[in-house]
């Protein structure tokens, strides 16, 4: 036989469904958002270690002339090299479908082809073949990196035609897709990439020969300096004594990804979300569980007057509680890891990297256990307590109408000044600071949830900022050439094109920096420019911009000295380039962030340093249109004057093209602090609408007081929408307070993860958007709690227990 107390519980748990469910639904929401953001963030820094470990990435990546494969062999027996792999890398024009007509006007993408000598059998820099197939694909066919989908609807079997460096047009056909963790997802950085057998390179008019080797280290630990000269020796003892012309090499820190910086702050942002939703749940069940136990006063007296003890009539609210959260845990925990599931998809996608398995980590889930079942148990004991210690007397004679006193604290005083209120709209204001213990667990969470919102929409805004400002360019268009071409020739056909109003040529190469030490740093990128250029506009962090006059002087960004502390105002540093080396004073600078690491030289230094024959292969325009469409079609007619006559084009971009691409990679933040936001802004929802429920259900004998006496309808219908609105209102208020400080934190955690001075800028629209939607959800979250009050009886209202 069961118990006469726990019939109780499965009659207070069945008998009084909606109650039931809103507590349930409270438990679970906060189950819900933790196990999404904890679970998406460990499925994703799980599986993006492993997939970036097996791809097994390049210690450092060497970039020659020409190489064959008893080079790479020689570096292969290199001490302290594990493996190493050629490979030859050429950059395209393609557009998808046959190759325009003469004349016609075609949308033209860039894509890097890498001829990959051995498919089945790759030393470093995996890739992953997304399809069965044989493998390598046949001559005349390309596999395309997965990233490429984000900008071109392509299908296996589709032809993409490729304009070789002569102009030759070359069909290939898609025979499927891979996915490179190591290669730049085609949405981030404009261009798409390929691969392709060695036979094919004939097709394209290219050789077959090694423009790339990438070289693995023995040792797993190794540091970036002992990287570095393990490049050195490979120089040294292979390439120098074969005569290899080494153009520039790469070596990244070692086990990063160079997304590891978004990555980082993505992660960031997932975990103190993470805390928040948990904490806003805590409030949650804190509120509903003491909701709850208030209900169950008299019945709890009524207990303890025939003879229930303490101890049993907790340990009957403790299983009552118990039995909420086991259920809420069976609602909350696999909706939540479907949607986590979800989330690290979502996520894998924008950062473009596979995932294996998408079960979340154990520790989510038995965190979403023990706050399922931990955290209602914990929010009900002090309530319990409180009311089984209760007197029987006073418990027996407890009602509907609240016993709390209103008129003697500092607010209720200052509510009492006002004066000429309707008299519904003056009893919601009484009842909304009546129990002010719960308006503080729901203002809390509600403050917390709306903060988050107007935080993540500063952020949002300084993000967008932040892009705005981080350009070091002032264009319409840029065209890069495929070769270096005369500059006169390159800028008298530019300003042939219509709405052209200025052109002017830059020269970029790289350089190798030779440290102080004898090693040698990455490859930069080093930028010929006129000091004048009207085409810069160079926000100084430190030192100066170029003048006219100066002499091998340079300026850096701040992506260069950090890579290479050596590269500070002041020091004199060598450079090699186009295998020179020469001396250069850092004059400065400047801030250019998400550019990679570029030095800035006077243009005629430059062209000295290279034989002084005034070449450039770039081209800056600015045009007499200012809007994205007509800038689109004058880089259009730049191209045709330039294909007539017999200058090849690699790439085009304009201003508004480098602001899409910069917001892109940041934008990636922004989606997922809109998702949490969202996700954190329901459970405050969830928490007002449960608020409104239970405080319509504590007055129901209230309300029949007042159906008794002839309150209308709509008079009841207003006392409750005006209490929610009140307190959302409350919330807002306080929230836009908090959300300045928490945003600024938020800022200030992503700039630091990034590596990348972000500019704070508040975002005054984001609080009234937020203010529109916490009017919006009052409303809605109080219409059916004021609903099912206005239709209660007389008869019952007054009898309600």
């Amino acid at each position: 036989m069961v118990a006469p107390r726990w019939r109780k519980v499965l009659r207070d748990l069945a008998g009084h469904k909606f109650r039931s469910l809103l507590v349930v639904l409270s438990i679970s929401v906060g189950i819900f958002a933790i196990i999404v953001v904890l679970g998406a963030r460990g499925v994703l820094l799980r599986e993006f270690e492993a997939v970036f470990e097996d791809s097994n990435p390049p210690t450092a990546t060497i970039w020659v002339m020409n190489a064959d494969d008893d080079v790479v062999d020689a570096v292969d027996r290199v001490a302290g090299v594990r493996a190493a792999e050629g490979r030859r890398v050429t950059s395209l024009r393609f557009v998808i479908g046959s190759a325009p007509k003469e004349g016609a006007p075609a949308n033209w993408s860039t894509i890097q082809l890498q001829a990959v000598p051995d498919f089945e059998n790759q030393q470093t820099g995996r890739f992953k073949v997304l399809q069965d197939r044989s493998l390598p694909p046949p001559r005349g066919e390309v596999l395309l990196e997965q990233s490429v989908l984000t900008m071109h609807d392509l299908s296996a079997g589709d032809i993409v035609t490729v304009e070789t460096r002569e102009g030759k047009h070359v069909p290939l056909r898609v025979a499927g897709f891979a996915h490179d963790i190591n290669a730049f997802p085609a949405h981030f950085v404009g261009y798409s990439t390929g691969f392709i057998s060695m036979e094919t390179l004939a097709l394209i008019d290219e050789p077959d020969r090694y423009n790339m080797i990438s070289v693995l280290a023995e040792d797993r630990e190794i540091t970036r300096s002992e990287a570095g000269t393990l490049v050195t020796a490979v120089r040294e003892d292979v390439l120098d004594s074969r005569g290899i012309r080494v153009l520039h090499f790469d070596v990244p820190e070692p086990g990063s990804h160079f997304l590891g910086d978004i990555f980082r702050a993505i992660s960031l942002l997932l975990l103190a979300l993470g805390a928040l939703s948990m904490l806003l749940s805590g409030f949650l069940v804190v509120t509903t569980i003491q909701a709850f136990m208030s209900q169950q006063v008299r019945q709890v007296g009524i207990m303890k007057a025939i003879g229930g003890s303490t101890s049993q009539i907790n340990s009957m609210y403790i299983g009552m509680v118990l039995a909420y959260g086991i259920l809420a845990v069976a609602l909350g925990l696999p909706t939540g890891i479907l949607a986590a599931q979800w989330f690290a998809g979502f996520g894998a996608e924008l950062l473009n990297f596979r995932i294996t398995t998408y079960e979340p980590p154990l520790y989510v889930i038995v965190i979403g256990v023990v706050m399922g079942i931990g955290s209602p148990l914990l929010s009900a004991i002090v309530p319990i307590r409180a009311g089984t210690k209760m007197p029987v007397a006073r418990a027996l004679v407890a009602t509907g109408l609240s016993r709390t006193v209103f008129g003697h604290g500092l607010i209720d005083r200052l509510l009492g000044l006002l004066r000429g209120l309707p008299r519904p709209i003056a009893l919601s204001l009484r009842n909304t600071f009546l129990r002010k213990g719960r308006l503080a667990l729901t203002l809390t969470t509600l403050t917390l949830a709306a903060a988050v919102l107007m935080s993540v929409l500063t952020v949002r805004s300084s993000i967008l900022q932040t892009v705005d400002t981080l350009s070091v360019w002032r264009f319409d268009a840029r065209l890069t050439l495929s070769g270096f071409e005369p500059k006169e020739r390159v800028l008298d056909i530019a300003e042939r094109g219509t709405g052209v109003t200025l052109a002017e040529g830059m020269l970029e190469t790289s350089a190798i920096l030779q440290r102080s030490d004898g090693t040698e740093g990455d490859a930069v990128s080093f930028v010929g420019l006129a000091p004048e250029s009207p085409f810069v506009a160079p926000r100084m962090e430190q030192g100066r911009w170029l003048e006219p006059d100066d002499t091998h002087a340079i300026v850096v960004n701040t992506d260069a000295l950090e890579a290479e502390p050596e590269l500070s105002v002041g020091r004199s540093v060598e450079l090699e380039i186009a295998g020179i080396t020469q001396e250069w004073r850092v004059a400065g600078v400047v801030s250019t962030g998400m550019m990679g690491a570029v030095v800035f030289a006077p243009m005629e230094q430059l062209d000295a340093m290279l034989n002084d024959r005034d070449l450039v292969n770039r081209v800056f325009t600015n045009t007499i249109f200012g809007h994205q469409s007509a800038q689109k079609q004058a880089v259009s007619d730049l191209l045709r004057h330039y294909e007539d006559a017999g200058i090849q084009v690699l790439s085009t971009q304009t201003q508004v093209e480098e602001r899409d691409t910069l917001a892109e990679q940041l934008g990636i933040l922004v989606t997922f602090l809109a998702i949490m936001g969202g996700l954190l802004a329901a459970v405050g929802v969830i928490g007002l609408a449960g608020t409104m429920t239970i405080n319509v259900l504590e007055s129901q004998r209230q309300i029949g007081v007042m159906r008794a006496v002839g309150a209308s309808h709509r008079s009841i219908y207003s006392i409750f929408i005006t209490e929610s609105v009140v307190i959302a209102l409350l919330a807002w208020a306080i929230g836009a307070v908090i959300s300045w400080p928490m945003s600024l934190a938020l800022v200030r955690m992503l700039s630091g993860a990034m590596d990348l001075p972000l500019v704070y800028a508040f975002s005054w629209q984001g609080v009234v958007w937020c203010l529109l939607a916490v009017l919006v959800v009052a409303v809605a979250a109080s219409l059916l709690p004021a609903y099912r009050a206005s239709q209660v009886s007389v008869r019952d209202a007054i009898a309600y227990e």
